[in-house]
């Protein structure tokens, strides 16, 4: 009996301590859960308190980098100077040197040979222009390479009261244009197009010779063509000529104008009229500059957006009045895209981004 109560007893009294221990680590354990959710929601917060603070970076940043672009002048459009203007591209510009050759043989009337026996039969005029080759393509100013053109030559006749200069006529017996490539190399041009009123005229690269394919490798114009309906004025330019002097010369300078004005008529009856195909630029130009590449800037890239024409105004007064004018790009790749079905602009962009090997 003694030894059943005894079991009892311990046994009451270890379940009493198991209890107890139970109780205490439950106690301990609850603490500890609750010491770990507070953790996490101090982690939480925390994390918070950061995610908001980086919030509040990122947007102070963009805001200041958005400012930054706005001060740069980075929006998607023509830049009105030359922050953004990268010395790799001005190199492509400036290394870019394609020149066209125009030779024109002209007969020399009898009446001018009777009056020198020893004049020849006939002589030959000779110019060089610059270029813009898109594929397989030559743009040029009309002026430059246009046989009736070349045909009309001043000759200077010495007279008792002086120095007479005439413009005569000549008949063109020859003409044969030629493109003359940055390696001194020479290729045969076929003239495609011609707008004389407009200034412009396209020639392709003949490829075959004798009858044979001949491999052509041409350095094509660096950038893209661009849209010179958007321009203003005040918008940064450059342009890589070559005048008479035959010595490149890249000059930069700012749209001046948006449209060509000039005075037409007798001189009792003046009228200004207007041309909108063309725009004024402040470079300083001089002779054999005409059919120059014309770039712009578009944060910073640079874009093909007119061919340099000439001047516009009156050159007797030794340059005075005068300005200089590009003819808008738009104009040139428009008309010939509806003429030729030809589109200079797609092929360009195919070119530069290699998703084509067409030209």
């Amino acid at each position: 009996m003694k030894k059943k109560v005894a079991f009892w007893v311990v046994m009451i009294l270890a379940n009493v301590i198991i209890g107890a221990i139970s109780i205490r680590t439950y106690q301990k354990l609850e603490v500890r859960v609750s010491g770990v959710e507070n953790n996490q929601k101090n982690y939480n917060a925390d994390l918070k308190n950061y995610n908001d603070k980086l919030s509040e970076l990122a947007l102070a940043h963009k805001k200041t980098f958005a400012e930054l672009l706005k001060t740069l002048g980075v929006d998607g459009k023509y830049d009105f100077n030359n922050n953004l203007v990268k010395i790799w591209d001005l190199d492509k510009f400036f290394n870019y040197h394609v020149y066209v050759r125009t030779s024109v043989t002209l007969e020399i009337p009898e009446g001018l040979r009777k009056s020198d026996s020893g004049s020849k039969k006939d002589f030959a005029k000779v110019g060089e222009a610059p270029a813009v080759i898109i594929g397989r393509y030559v743009l040029m100013a009309s002026h430059t390479n246009d046989a009736e053109i070349f045909s009309r030559q001043t000759i200077s006749m010495n007279t008792p009261i002086g120095t007479i200069e005439h413009v005569l006529e000549f008949k063109v017996l020859g003409y044969n244009v030629t493109l003359i490539a940055a390696d001194k190399s020479e290729h045969s041009l076929k003239e495609l197009y011609r707008n004389k009123e407009k200034d412009f005229s396209l020639f392709e690269i003949l490829t075959q010779q004798n009858g044979k394919s001949k491999n052509v490798k041409i350095q094509n114009f660096p950038f893209e063509i661009g849209k010179s309906n958007q321009l203003r004025i005040g918008h940064f330019l450059y342009m890589n000529g070559r005048p008479i002097i035959y010595s490149e010369v890249a000059r930069p300078g700012y749209v001046t104008s948006l449209v060509n004005a000039f005075l037409s008529g007798t001189s009792e009856v003046r009228e200004v009229k207007k041309d909108d195909g063309v725009f004024g630029l402040s470079q300083s130009t001089d002779n054999g500059d005409s059919g120059s590449p014309v770039v712009a800037f578009r944060d910073g890239n640079p874009e093909l957006v007119g061919i340099y024409l000439g001047w516009s105004g009156s050159m007797s007064d030794n340059g005075n009045n005068t300005r200089s004018r590009a003819l808008k790009i738009d104009i040139v790749v428009d008309e010939i895209k509806e003429k030729l079905k030809v589109d200079l602009r797609e092929i360009q962009h195919k070119i530069l981004y290699n998703t084509s090997t067409e030209n």
